[in-house]
């Protein structure tokens, strides 16, 4: 854990900041990385040697982590694989968590673990507000027991609000981007199954729809993409035994 000096902060640059992460790095692993390093900055002030490291849950895929430094993304990292420690259930159950002395600590074991070869010994985990079902948790680490007082408290409540803000709009940003990934790997696909349709209907005398739906029911059946499904049929078409969908599939 790297060492931090305590600094301080007029609380009105900690939103004007958090709005400058956003513009200088609106993708959301490189705005989670720096904006780990800024909070554990902060907290400094009134926590001492700290580091931060957050967790951010989402319906799709793997959570996103990242840590002021690569010790804290190990703890981070940790709470995500073993679905358990202490930012994990700030987030989950949208409530702070504060571990005084994790060596009087029972709960997360693979955590406790994990912070004790890092040699961590206290922990404070806000939860981060989202919008929709997304949930986040942001944790500071301190390697002295009791390393969090009523002032690092707030503190660190005021940090999860602001970084609220931030990554908030830093996940619309990347679900747009998804989004739009997805349209056009869609787009890229449409011509072959356009093709594949076609070879249904003069196979089977259908409609369009119904070719279509058969398409969707057969690469089901057959746990392959409608992509691959649809080549199979193309590349068939002209064969002696081509491969044929039937309602039944």
């Amino acid at each position: 854990m790297a060492a931090r000096l305590p600094r301080t902060y007029p609380a009105a640059d900690i939103t004007g900041h958090v709005e400058d992460l956003v513009l200088n790095c609106p993708d959301l692993a490189g705005f989670l990385d720096d904006l780990t390093a800024f909070c554990a900055d902060q907290q400094a002030y009134f926590s001492g040697n700290v580091s931060c490291g957050i967790t951010v849950l989402r319906t799709s895929g793997v959570p996103d982590v990242a840590g002021s430094d690569e010790a804290t993304h190990i703890l981070e990292a940790t709470q995500s694989t073993n679905r358990e420690g202490p930012g994990l259930a700030a987030a989950l159950d949208e409530s702070m968590v504060l571990v005084p002395d994790l060596r009087a600590e029972e709960r997360w074991p693979s955590f406790i673990e994990a912070a004790a070869g890092q040699r961590v010994l206290s922990v404070l985990a806000q939860p981060v507000p989202l919008d929709g079902v997304a949930k986040a948790g942001i944790s500071f680490y301190s390697l002295r027991p009791h390393g969090f007082g009523r002032e690092a408290i707030v503190s660190a409540h005021a940090l999860a609000a602001d970084a609220s803000k931030g990554l908030r709009l830093v996940l619309r940003i990347a679900q747009l981007r998804e989004a739009e990934h997805n349209l056009r790997t869609a787009m890229a696909d449409r011509s072959p199954i356009d093709i594949a349709v076609g070879v249904i209907i003069g196979q089977e005398r259908c409609t369009q729809d119904i070719a279509l739906e058969w398409l969707f029911r057969a690469s089901r059946s057959r746990n392959m993409s409608i992509r691959d499904l649809a080549a199979e049929i193309v590349a068939s078409a002209g064969a002696a035994h081509p491969t044929r969908i039937h309602f039944g599939e």
